[in-house]
């Protein structure tokens, strides 16, 4: 009997092991799961502790894609009258991990970066967490509406919110880290309201620890992006990022904000409290993508459109012709982790 053969799937594998270079990453998380014993009747807990282990890396991420993304997130929001401002995380981020997987926990990738995000619909629900916690004011109920559209969260809307929120995406690289959790009563919070006073599912302390694995995002820079839709006055934009800060830096975006993950602040208050001077500067402006880079002892320091042009736009109009023509021109620059802040006439 002559054995069937399949050409199209003939020496295909999955990867064993994730390769920075070739893969999307999510990919290769989300469908190429080895942890399972050998007949694929369970997982085995090493083996999904191992699997894990594999995706600890030290960067990820294109910084060239990442930077032209948001580029042309910045773009978008702009032409709408809308902003985009960029957020450092200062503790670890995870997204997504109730999304089914073998390894108990999930995570969420962006689909075609391959990076952790933050999805535009949670950008909008923790706005809407920071007006309705902290805003004190008569008008809430009416500012809810015209912000979300709906007074509470259940109400079908009549009309759209005044705002629309993008995804809040990475525009550099990365680190991923595995985690590990210590659940001692998994019992209880599973079988604990049918059997509240059986021994096995009693929320003692007589219970063993069972360590669970899942990955999260350090050293997060993420570009978040609103734009008002049309009629809405424009200070009404500033308010809006206004509740956004307070959400990121008290709430925290993501999973477990309860043990302080997910906490951000944003890139402008971060450069003002560590910028440098760097005086005698030499500017370079990119007419294609409107950038602005200074160089310096062979360290450089670049805005991105917008801010490019607009720090270039604060200089002298004669300033301003000798570098879009590339002539000798030294400036005071003032620089804060790689990044250009502002520059002023040496």
């Amino acid at each position: 009997m002559s054995v069937p053969a399949f050409p199209l799937y003939r020496g295909l594998q999955a990867p064993v092991a994730p390769n920075l270079g070739g893969m999307h990453l999510g990919l290769w998380f989300e469908r190429f799961f080895h942890g399972y014993d050998s007949d694929f009747a369970a997982v085995d807990k090493e083996g999904r502790r191992a699997w894990l282990l594999q995706l600890d890396f030290k960067q990820v991420g294109a910084r060239s894609e990442l930077q032209a993304k948001a580029e042309k997130i910045q773009q978008l929001a702009a032409s709408q009258g809308g902003q985009a401002r960029i957020y450092k995380c200062t503790a670890p981020f995870v997204t997504g991990m109730g999304n089914p997987h073998p390894l108990e926990n999930g995570f969420t990738w962006h689909p075609t970066l391959g990076m952790p995000y933050l999805p535009g619909s949670a950008v909008k629900g923790l706005v809407r967490a920071a007006v309705e916690l902290a805003y004190q004011g008569e008008d809430k109920p009416a500012l809810l509406k015209r912000w979300f559209g709906t007074e509470a969260k259940g109400d079908v809307p009549e009309a759209s919110g005044g705002f629309i929120f993008l995804d809040a995406l990475p525009i550099a690289p990365c680190a991923l880290v595995p985690e590990v959790m210590t659940p001692h009563m998994g019992k209880w919070y599973e079988k604990g309201g049918k059997t509240p006073t059986n021994k096995d599912t009693l929320p003692g302390d007589w219970h063993s620890p069972v360590p669970v694995g899942y990955l999260t995002a350090r050293d997060l820079h993420l570009q978040f992006a609103v734009m008002p839709r049309p009629g809405v006055a424009a200070e009404a934009l500033e308010l809006v990022w206004q509740a956004l800060d307070y959400a990121l830096q008290w709430l925290g975006a993501g999973a477990k904000t309860a043990q302080g993950f997910g906490t951000m602040k944003s890139q402008a208050a971060l450069l003002s409290q560590s910028e440098k001077k760097w005086e005698g500067a030499r500017p370079k402006f990119n007419r294609a993508n409107g950038s602005l880079t200074v160089e310096r002892n062979g360290k450089t320091a670049i805005a991105l459109a917008p801010k490019g042009d607009a720090l270039l736009q604060s200089l002298p109009a004669d300033l301003q012709q000798k570098i879009k023509t590339n002539q000798f021109v030294k400036l005071t620059a003032y620089v804060a982790e790689g990044v250009l802040v502002r520059v002023e006439k040496a």
